[in-house]
């Protein structure tokens, strides 16, 4: 229970690997708030989860919990959000930035030739609402001297696609790597570490569906990992344990690839 007493929010996590990042978090005796557009959206891939909602689960496991659904791309929500998490629980001491993901086509992701509309929407849903969610903790952070940021990044933004797709997720989530060293330079000296961890592909009901039902594709990546099986969101939710716990105390500005030891994403 190294978090019993600490409040965390969670952004896109009302499934996936949210989802798992909650569960930990709880797991862990933090309250938890869950944040994401929809608070049911488990149901739009078929996930299967142990409750009505993640809400309901959080609550399952004894601590209190919170659901909020809010667009992070907008920052006047995203304040709303933050102001509605300190009414309701006194404070806020951990940030995960989990929320994010491609817009359009993987065949208009391309650097040449993806469209505006994706580009800026894109950038939005990973940079745009990283940035609008730290910017909205970082205050009461600082005037407690005491907080864990924990944003997302990708092996994307570490390594290039063979085929050139996937350029303006690489873009954005880059940026959040950038973004994320620079806060934590920032942050430092009010006791508030910044990391991001850096997955792959993790195997979620949302890619199973998107992505891993094309022909040959789980083969495809299977071969570059070492390790030789995908992630599951567990596994990505321990990373984030190792930064919000004392385990992570002394490190910051850092990111942590966890991806199976792929060199060829």
């Amino acid at each position: 229970m190294k978090l019993k007493g600490k409040t965390a929010l969670v952004t896109g996590a009302a499934g996936g690997i949210g989802r798992a990042h909650a569960l930990r978090l709880a797991g862990l005796g933090a309250d938890v708030v869950i944040n994401d557009l929809d608070l049911r959206s488990y149901r739009k891939y078929g996930e299967e989860i142990a409750a009505d909602s993640v809400v309901e689960e959080i609550r399952q496991l004894g601590v209190r919990c919170l659901g909020i659904e809010a667009d992070v791309c907008q920052k006047g929500q995203v304040e709303e959000m933050v102001r509605r998490v300190r009414d309701e629980f006194g404070h806020l001491d951990i940030l995960i930035n989990n929320a994010g993901g491609l817009a359009g086509e993987v065949s208009g992701s391309f650097a040449s030739s993806v469209s505006q509309e994706d580009l800026r929407a894109t950038l939005d849903r990973n940079l745009m609402g990283t940035i609008f969610s730290c910017q909205a903790v970082a205050d009461s952070m600082k005037a407690q001297r005491w907080g864990r940021i924990v944003n997302t990044a990708s092996q994307a933004a570490l390594q290039t696609m063979k085929d050139g797709s996937f350029s303006s997720y690489a873009a954005a989530k880059a940026g959040v790597i950038a973004y994320t060293r620079y806060l934590a330079q920032e942050l430092g000296p009010y006791g508030i570490t910044v990391n991001c961890i850096s997955p792959a592909y993790v195997s979620t009901a949302r890619v199973e569906k998107i992505l891993f039902s094309l022909p040959g594709k789980r083969e495809q990546f299977l071969s570059q990992i070492p390790l030789g099986r995908m992630a599951v969101p567990d596994d990505i939710s321990k990373g984030v344990e190792f930064f919000v716990t004392d385990l992570g105390d002394y490190v910051t500005g850092q990111c942590l690839s966890i991806c199976g030891g792929a060199i060829k994403f």
